[in-house]
């Protein structure tokens, strides 16, 4: 008999309660799998009738029902709290242990233990099977990867659209033209495609060298500008991740070698990664390529980060970040898995150079999800 795992959060956040049950709410309710295997929901009676149409579970209950039992059996308190009512239905059941994600509510683990159920939480992941994606999965996530290229088709077109001043600085509908503007334009673009945007990077000339830096203020002509795009669809739940560099007029030597440099790393990368392939060995492949090319990591003379300091990839599904990781630390890659590969080059003195595609790793090989090109020069 296996130990009861349970999960308290709302599925707009928790991406392994919406894996369990497929289930959109944006206030928390209860998921529990019995040792038997049966699975359970409990909401609230907002919830209940939605949840019995479309949720994945056994059983659906609502918290009304148990609470009138708990009434029942302790009339001098007729109002208890959802940590109450949590333990008194475990006990109910005859649960004694259960497992746990590791972000469980401190004050529901708290109630749970006062009431003698152990609690065994358990390191990421929680549902170990996450990592390896369905048919399903993999077509939700292409569809979110071709929404994502629509985004990216907007920004890239609205920073070829400028104009450019005596200063080099883009123009747009008589106004300078922004990291703000393109953000934005990207933005509406993917919400009229039922994608929410999250902190999506437009990072214009020397912003770029920092990988997380959204970007502000006037673009430029001659300078990279970064552009990582990573909504979530609404209805499905799952990510798409995409980042283009491009330059608006002719970019000069260094960016086209950095670009170069990185486009070609992002190749001997596709080249490795199969089933079974070692995430590690992969990862110091794309490293040694840019080594190669004469691109160096290390820091420069103020102590910033230069080169490529950061991992190959990382797993993308109901999570922008989620197993495996293709880094130094070593994960194997298996038939299934769906993971960027997004090497990049950062000089604060000119700025940044990233690609990112997403593969689903394959028994030969692995196959590319992403469809929009690349191209420097716009």
């Amino acid at each position: 008999m296996d130990v009861a795992r349970l999960i308290y959060a709302d599925s707009e956040s928790s991406a392994d309660l919406y894996y369990a049950t497929r289930f959109f709410a944006p206030d928390p309710f209860l998921f529990l799998q019995d040792p038997s295997g049966q699975s359970h929901v409990v909401v609230s009676a907002l919830e209940v009738d939605r949840a019995r149409r479309t949720a994945r579970a056994d059983q659906i209950h609502e918290w009304g029902e148990i609470k009138t039992r708990w009434q029942t059996a302790h009339p001098e308190d007729p109002n208890p709290n959802t940590e109450t009512l949590t333990a008194f239905w475990l006990q109910e059941l005859g649960i004694t242990t259960l497992r746990t994600p590791r972000d469980f509510p401190l004050l529901m683990a708290d109630r749970l233990r006062a009431a003698d159920i152990a609690l065994q939480p358990e390191s990421e992941p929680f549902w170990p099977q996450r990592a390896i994606k369905t048919a399903e999965e993999i077509a939700h996530i292409a569809v979110a990867l071709a929404v994502t290229g629509l985004g990216m088709e907007t920004g890239i077109d609205t920073i070829r659209q400028s104009t450019i001043d005596d200063e080099g600085a883009l123009w747009l509908d008589g106004a300078p033209l922004t990291s703000e503007r393109v953000r934005g334009e990207i933005h509406a673009r993917l919400v009229r495609e039922g994608a929410s945007p999250r902190h999506t990077i437009v990072a214009g000339g020397t912003q770029g060298a920092d990988p997380h830096e959204e970007g502000h203020g006037p673009l430029y002509a001659g300078q990279p500008i970064i552009l990582d795009i990573f909504p979530r669809m609404e209805t499905s739940g799952y990510w798409g991740d995409m980042t283009r560099t491009v330059c608006k007029g002719p970019p000069p030597k260094r960016l086209v070698a950095m670009w170069e440099a990185v486009q070609a790393a992002q190749e001997v990368a596709f080249e490795l990664i199969r089933d079974q392939s070692s995430g590690a060995e992969v990862h110091q492949a794309v490293t040694d390529a840019l080594t190669d090319a004469g691109f160096i990591t290390g820091t420069d003379e103020s102590g910033r980060q230069i080169g490529f300091f950061h991992g190959t990839g990382h797993g993308l599904g109901l999570e922008i970040h989620e197993s495996p990781r293709i880094g130094a630390r070593d994960q194997t890659l298996q038939n299934g898995h769906v993971v960027t590969v997004e090497p990049g080059l950062y000089y604060p003195d000119l700025g940044g150079v990233r690609l990112e595609d997403v593969v689903v790793v394959d028994e030969d090989g692995c196959r590319n999800l992403t469809r929009f090109p690349k191209f420097l020069e716009v």
